[in-house]
């Protein structure tokens, strides 16, 4: 299971900002593996604080982390270099929508379980990724 930080809407923004500011800063200079890097913490960092605000008993469909991060799953999704990648990308793109699916399924249930599930599935692949800079 992976350990979340409580949020409250101030502390959203503020990371929100945080993040943006950072991620801007970082884009500027970053190459394609750094970029879908940014996107897989950014996506992390989303499902991360929906895993939190449904175990604080709110609502979660309808929220910016929510719509953020189907968005990056969408962006990485469509991000794929189909030519390039070939079959990886065809497995990824199986993947990123499977994972749409789940976050979908897991925001209309409100279920923190669910969440916490695909965020270890987002962190899995991220650490596969990731391992592409090694």
């Amino acid at each position: 299971m992976i350990t979340t930080v409580p949020a409250t809407a101030s502390t959203v923004r503020a990371a929100g900002l945080y993040r943006r500011m950072q991620s801007e800063s970082r884009a500027v200079a970053s190459d394609p593996i750094e970029l879908v890097t940014m996107l897989y913490d950014e996506l992390e960092t989303a499902v991360g604080v929906l895993v939190s605000m449904v175990r604080q008993g709110q609502r979660v469909s309808a929220t910016e982390p929510a719509h953020r991060a189907r968005a990056i799953l969408i962006g990485l999704d469509v991000g794929l270099d189909h030519d390039k990648g070939g079959d990886v990308a065809v497995a990824l793109s199986r993947v990123y929508r499977s994972m749409r699916r789940k976050l979908d399924d897991a925001v209309a249930a409100n279920d923190a379980d669910d969440l916490d599930e695909l965020l270890g599935g987002i962190v899995t692949v991220s650490s596969a990724w990731r391992q592409l800079r090694q």
